[in-house]
């Protein structure tokens, strides 16, 4: 067993963990090794590097069992590794890709945000994340695929969890490449949607990035400005973390503004459980505070931010994933 000191300097090393991850999907590592074993040598031929830095970093991912040396510098693909294949759809390995490029780069701005509370992103790159994404088109599109694979699963418990059917019109606002809408229609066939986001998510949808999507209307612009008006339910999943309270505010006040006097606002969202147990969503409430200013909240904070929207929190429906629905209507 570690002590405490070993403890903190194996916390300290978080980062060489995670830039060894970026290294080996970048260079396809996993998809080399998908079905059998390989010498170090072999990869180091096939991608270009070097066999003795290679190992080095194999060696490291080893021991977090994404890879196992079944023989001196000779590695086979585990399990853990088999997920950062790129046949395999939505894996995590574009996340990994994305949290290991601009927003690693932020981190190392991160007392700026502790002592201010706002995001280091603004001050080592000039501008907001998603204006800076937005001038980038790369970078975004690798964000919208990153998004597809941290949303893994949740798509699918937001559709199964939550009753549509007494519904006509959906509106997914900040849906991005269109998953969960995509799923939502799938179950539902009465249902129409639009889809509401950037010109950059928009163009993903078009891409088909986040499936199929009938009986949906592609609308591109600011959520800040206006939503598409006049629908039953807006859904935002994932979207009111980006922000803090005011912004956040907004947005759903715009919601409010939009939707039908009946109608309901539902964020899908993963709330911040009570205590000290690890969780990721703790890790990604960092990230927010550094990446883009937004936060992670309990129940509680998202009851008090629906009142300042002129809204109020009916129930908090819980899902098979990890994550969460809370429903508003009108106050």
């Amino acid at each position: 067993m570690s002590n405490p000191s070993q403890q903190v300097l194996r916390l300290g090393f978080g980062f060489a963990i995670s830039q060894a991850l970026r290294v080996i999907i970048e260079l396809g590592i996993p998809d080399l090794l998908a079905g059998h074993d390989r010498t170090v040598d072999d990869l180091a031929d096939a991608t270009g590097t070097n066999g003795d830095a290679l190992h080095r970093i194999m060696r490291l991912l080893a021991a977090e069992n994404v890879f196992q040396e079944v023989s001196p510098r000779r590695f086979a693909l585990t399990d853990v590794g088999s997920v950062l294949r790129t046949d395999l759809r939505s894996g995590p390995g574009d996340f990994v890709r994305m949290i290991n490029s601009e927003p690693y780069l932020a981190f190392e701005q991160l007392m700026h945000s502790v002592r201010t509370g706002k995001p280091a992103f603004d001050k080592v790159f000039g501008k907001r994340r998603f204006d800076w994404l937005a001038e980038h088109a790369e970078q975004a599109a690798l964000f919208q695929r990153a998004m597809v694979a941290l949303g893994q699963g949740s798509n699918d418990a937001v559709a199964e969890a939550y009753d549509f059917k007494p519904l006509s019109r959906v509106v997914d606002v900040g849906g991005g490449h269109g998953q969960l809408l995509s799923a939502i229609l799938k179950r539902n066939p009465h249902l129409s949607g639009v889809l509401f986001d950037l010109p950059a998510g928009i163009a993903s949808a078009k891409a088909g990035v986040g499936g199929a999507l009938p009986r949906t209307e592609l609308v591109a612009g600011d959520f800040f400005e206006a939503v598409p008006p006049n629908a039953d339910v807006y859904v935002l999943k994932k979207v009111i973390h980006d922000w803090n309270d005011e912004r956040a505010g907004a947005i759903l006040g715009n919601c409010r503004k939009a939707m039908t006097p009946a109608g309901k606002v539902l964020l899908a969202e993963t709330i911040v459980p009570p205590g000290n147990e690890p969780h990721q969503i703790k890790m990604i409430d960092v990230t927010m505070l550094a990446v883009t200013g937004g936060l992670e909240r309990s129940e509680e904070q998202y009851a008090d931010l629906f009142a300042v929207a002129g809204l109020r929190l009916d129930r908090v429906i819980q899902t098979k994933g990890p994550i969460s629905i809370l429903e508003a209507s009108r106050a």
